[in-house]
């Protein structure tokens, strides 16, 4: 019974370590994935203090694939995101309406012209349809709006290198002129 306690008491306790170690910042511009990589966004915290950082986005593209953004703070933090990649992506919701769209509109072109031409060849035509709508159509542009909040946790100072920077060398290597750093001994 105790190893049932003493394993609660631990659960208990990380819960609330790793909840007191977040913090919430309010965005104070609008963020999409429209924006070019690298535009820079700024947000606040409750204490007032002014967080920075730029964007690394990928819009929207053809055949309904969503758009994303990733936040790339100057402060030692980083987002936290359902996403293991720390993206932030555009919702499926839209992405189903348009589907769904493009498959009544083929069958509406197959209603409309399925006397003219016959049933097996309006088949055709409602097949082509879809496929020219579900092509031609772009995802949902991910997008936070100003005032939408944005938990964040503090990241470690170690070799992490936030995606979108380039890693800082050591001061104990060189470039060497060839490319590739070189430990001085």
């Amino acid at each position: 019974m105790w190893k049932i306690g003493f394993l609660l008491t631990c659960t208990i306790s990380m819960g609330t370590m790793s909840a007191a170690q977040t913090e919430t910042l309010t965005l104070l511009q609008e963020i999409t994935s429209k924006l070019p990589t690298g535009a820079r966004f700024t947000a606040r915290d409750s204490a007032g203090k002014i967080y920075s950082g730029h964007v690394v986005t990928h819009p929207a593209k053809r055949f309904l694939r969503r758009g994303s953004i990733i936040l790339v703070f100057d402060d030692p933090v980083v987002p936290v995101t359902k996403d293991r990649e720390g993206a932030i992506r555009a919702g499926n919701k839209m992405r189903l309406l348009k589907l769904g769209g493009s498959l009544a509109a083929a069958k509406l072109a197959d209603d409309a012209v399925d006397g003219a031409i016959g049933a097996t060849k309006a088949r055709y035509v409602a097949a082509g349809v879809a496929a020219a709508l579900i092509i031609f159509q772009k995802g949902g542009e991910a997008k936070l709006h100003k005032g939408d909040s944005i938990e964040v946790e503090p990241r470690s100072h170690s070799s992490y290198v936030p995606y979108g920077s380039d890693p800082i060398p050591s001061p104990a290597s060189t470039d060497q002129g060839d490319g590739t750093l070189h430990d001085q001994q």
